[in-house]
């Protein structure tokens, strides 16, 4: 959860599957929007299908269930 990711360049798709089922929800918040961030326009986010995220705190757009776009 560094302040900095060490890529270069955005993606296009992001997998984090079964993993923030771990995280607190302040952390989760905080991995989202990094996500956010680092995705390319249009880009895509997968989670697990046991995850979710709150729509309201999020800039994502809900697809379809664990898939979330960045428009």
């Amino acid at each position: 959860m560094d302040d900095n990711f060490p890529f270069k360049k955005k993606f296009h798709v992001i997998f984090c599957r079964n993993v923030m089922i771990y995280f607190d929800m302040e952390t989760k918040r905080k991995l989202i929007n990094k996500f956010y961030h680092l995705l390319e326009p249009g880009g895509y986010l997968f989670i697990g299908h046991s995850e979710t995220i709150e729509r309201a705190a999020s800039n994502f757009r809900y697809v379809m269930p664990a898939v979330y776009r960045k428009d």
